[in-house]
């Protein structure tokens, strides 16, 4: 029998690049082969009509587009209320088996868990990382303690939350949700079009891939690049991705001289393209010190034979991910010199590289998105076959 799931996140993929609204796509694939009908709730970033069909996946716009960040980079809090206003018009939701709703923005859980109360779906948050008081109050301001109750009280009201990292399931418990109501389920790839994708690209030494913002740190990137010129080595990095933060990285390389060095690619839409410029260096490096534990670019990164160079914090990339000496390498201290020291001693040991990059791809080979998605049916199915409740 035909089984229905409904996608509630604002930001639609493929029309929105992310890692969260990727990770929805991708299973939502899975499971358009497994006998389930998939429709997406999600703000008009399309062009045409307010519902239309793409991939299988049926999109329907709940509310126009909006820009969703500030000057700053920053998510508007008028926009996270709009959507939850906007979902709020939709009782449909209430028919369907399962909603599954990506964690942000947050308010839209609201009218979801009334949904759930309303009929028979059950409602299943991916939540892909948990802030706490400290990050609260610098991304807002004062305004940031209502964030933290939101967080709080939301976390505990949803029946089901899959967490993507083992670091944020503990985190979530230590928010007060219930043991039973957390299911650890990690981030996946596609490892057959990374280990197909061979387009001839320039090679560089360095690469970042991922949305440009402060908390992703591609300024030390910038910077390590710089002193490591200083050190009499040129090394060259390509930056994929774009972002809030572009323009002052750009002008960062013109104050340090390294335009020679440095290459913006932007945001590219091809995946095969973006993996064959991956694949065209020689280490990645993630210097996020706001990932929750998980990244998907880490994944493919290793996918494409590269070890990753990323900062050791309680907040950034989870250690069930990187496995020091085996698919990367950690760097203590959070500043550019240590970034910058790490990467010449990686590249002096030549032999450290070569066995890195041989199980990087081992390691995740495990994290394709058919073993990912297959997880998500099972617990699909779990829930299903238990009691017809909203719990």
């Amino acid at each position: 029998m035909l089984k229905r799931l409904a996608i509630l996140y604002d930001c639609p993929y493929p029309f929105v690049q992310g890692g969260g609204q990727k990770r929805l796509y991708e299973i939502s694939q899975y499971l358009l082969k497994q006998d389930w009908e998939v429709e997406w709730y999600a703000l008009k970033f399309w062009e045409g009509p307010n519902i239309i069909k793409y991939e299988g996946i049926t999109y329907n716009a709940v509310g126009k587009q909006t820009d969703i960040y500030n000057s700053a980079g920053k998510r508007k809090i008028w926009e996270t209320i709009y959507y939850g206003i906007s979902i709020a018009q939709h009782v449909e939701l209430r028919k369907f088996d399962i909603m599954l709703a990506g964690q942000w923005p947050l308010f839209h859980l609201i009218p979801a868990r009334i949904f759930c109360f309303l009929g028979k779906s059950k409602l299943v948050v991916d939540w892909w990382e948990v802030w706490g008081r400290d990050h609260w109050i610098s991304y807002f301001g004062k305004k940031g303690v209502l964030g933290l109750l939101l967080e709080k009280l939301l976390s505990r009201i949803t029946p089901h939350i899959i967490a993507i990292t083992l670091i944020g399931k503990d985190q979530l418990q230590d928010l007060g949700v219930s043991k039973d109501a957390v299911t650890f389920i990690p981030n996946g790839i596609d490892f057959e079009k990374i280990s197909n994708s061979n387009i001839k690209s320039d090679e560089f030494d360095l690469v970042y891939m991922g949305r440009l913002k402060d908390h992703k740190n591609v300024d030390h990137l910038v910077r390590a690049v710089s002193l490591l010129n200083e050190m009499g080595d040129f090394v060259t990095l390509q930056i994929i991705g774009d972002g809030p933060e572009r323009k002052n990285l750009e002008a960062l390389v013109k104050e340090l001289n390294i335009s020679d060095n440095v290459k913006f690619h932007g945001g590219i839409e091809s995946d095969i393209e973006a993996y064959s410029r991956m694949k065209a260096s020689r280490l990645f490096v993630h210097p996020s010190t706001k990932e929750g534990g998980g990244s998907i670019t880490v994944l493919e990164a290793n996918a494409c034979g590269l070890p990753v160079v990323t900062y050791r914090h309680e907040n950034g990339i989870s250690e069930e991910l990187i496995s020091e000496g085996i698919n990367g390498y950690r760097v203590d201290e959070i500043n550019p010199r240590a970034l910058a020291d790490k990467v010449r001693y990686l590249f002096l040991e030549e032999d450290l590289g070569k066995i890195a990059k041989d199980n990087s791809v081992g390691h995740a080979k495990k994290y394709d998105w058919f073993n990912i998605g297959k997880e998500y049916d099972d617990y699909f199915s779990e829930l299903l076959n238990k009691d017809k409740g909203c719990n």
